[in-house]
């Protein structure tokens, strides 16, 4: 009888000592692959998927923040940034939070107060992660985005060269291009303040690490027509719409009130009119044409023609053109053909715009919209690609 009771004493302890030691187990595999789960299914974008697994996670894991500080970005990136800032100052709260998860947190809290317009404390959360981690790619270029929708040009630029350091390749190309917005905006701030010279100096320098940028050679066409280079001046129109061509039909209008005032307009329409023959950007050829059709209406209407299948703008300029010059029954036939209307996307995160922006509410990438039919087929000049001097 002792013999039996015995057996089933230690049959007992056997399962209760099983299950402790088998149950972790068990959860650990549960748990991992949960997250195999995840990074399936956030490789694939099915993000609400993903948010709904890392909330089971959050909730069977409630002391791992790394579950925390990936829900915090998911939500952002599906505009819960309330949510996402919530999460992020949970995680903050933690006395014994390591110093990379620290630092992670106060990234993304200083995101998701960027997403919502608040630069100033935006910029105070990057400024603690970055004295946490000076060293923090993420954190410098998350700093420098903040910095340049501050309006901190100077800071900015010093932020992205500290990460061009740091960086190598495709991403050091960004940090160059990053600074030279932040220059762009260096050389905005001293035009208005009406140091010329400075100016000019912040714009070159600008044009040379930033050549294929539209919003950089905008603010060189402008400093160069307050400075009176009327050849520079005309270039650098010519590089701004050609560079950007969504932003056409902002920059066309002000290069053509500025050749008006000052003279040139003969030579800015010979610039218009090289490129309405290379462009194949329904933006780019619409805004040229306009200023284009007033001396040369059969030029401008010819480019029309050859982009009006998928532009409904350029179905309607070049209905109004044929119209103006009593062609009604060619007006007809180009008013009935079906189109679609444009719309304005980032090249970059896909994110789509109600109107063109020199940069990308969404992701903060500069001259990266464009319209969605024309992405593809866009205008380039392959020296600004090259970034070597135009012929």
């Amino acid at each position: 009888m002792i013999w039996v009771l015995a057996i089933v004493v230690a049959l007992g302890l056997g399962t209760v000592l099983g299950y402790a030691w088998g149950a972790p187990r068990r959860r650990a595999i549960e748990s991992f692959a949960r997250r195999s789960r995840v990074l399936h299914e956030l490789a694939e974008g099915d993000l609400d998927n993903v948010a709904l697994e890392l909330e089971q996670l959050a909730e069977s894991e409630p002391g791992d923040a790394t579950v925390f500080l990936a829900l915090g970005a998911l939500d952002r990136r599906r505009g819960r940034i309330d949510r996402a800032k919530a999460i992020h100052r949970t995680v903050l709260a933690s006395a014994a939070l390591p110093p990379d998860q620290r630092v992670a947190a106060l990234v993304g809290l200083g995101r998701d107060l960027l997403a919502q317009g608040n630069e100033r404390a935006a910029v105070g959360a990057l400024v603690r992660a970055i004295s946490l981690a000076p060293r923090s790619v993420a954190t410098l270029e998350s700093l420098a985005m903040a910095l340049e929708q501050a309006g901190a040009w100077e800071r900015a630029a010093a932020a992205w060269e500290r990460h061009e350091k740091l960086v190598e390749g495709r991403r050091r190309r960004e940090s160059r291009q990053g600074r030279g917005h932040a220059l762009a905006g260096q050389a905005t701030v001293a035009m208005a303040d009406g140091d010329d010279r400075k100016a000019r100096k912040l714009a070159e320098r600008a044009i040379d690490l930033a050549p294929d940028s539209g919003h950089v050679w905008t603010v060189r066409a402008r400093v160069e027509s307050a400075a009176g280079d009327r050849e520079l001046a005309l270039e650098a129109w010519q590089r701004a719409w050609e560079a950007t061509p969504a932003a056409s039909p902002m920059i066309a209008p002000e290069a053509w009130r500025w050749a008006s005032a000052n003279g040139p307009v003969e030579d800015l329409l010979e610039r218009m009119l090289a490129t309405l023959r290379a462009t194949t950007s329904t933006d780019l050829v619409v805004a040229l044409a306009e200023f284009v059709a007033r001396q040369h209406p059969d030029q401008a209407a010819a480019a029309l023609e050859r982009v009006a299948r998928g532009s409904a703008a350029a179905t309607l300029a070049l209905v109004r053109q044929r119209l103006a010059r009593g062609q009604r029954d060619l007006a007809r036939e180009a008013a009935m053909r079906d189109v679609d209307a444009p719309a304005v996307v980032c090249g970059r995160c896909g994110a789509a715009a109600p109107g063109f922006e020199f940069r990308c509410d969404h992701c903060g990438a500069w001259d990266s919209l464009a319209n969605r039919g024309t992405m593809r087929a866009g205008f380039q000049v392959p020296s600004l690609v090259r970034g070597a001097p135009a012929p």
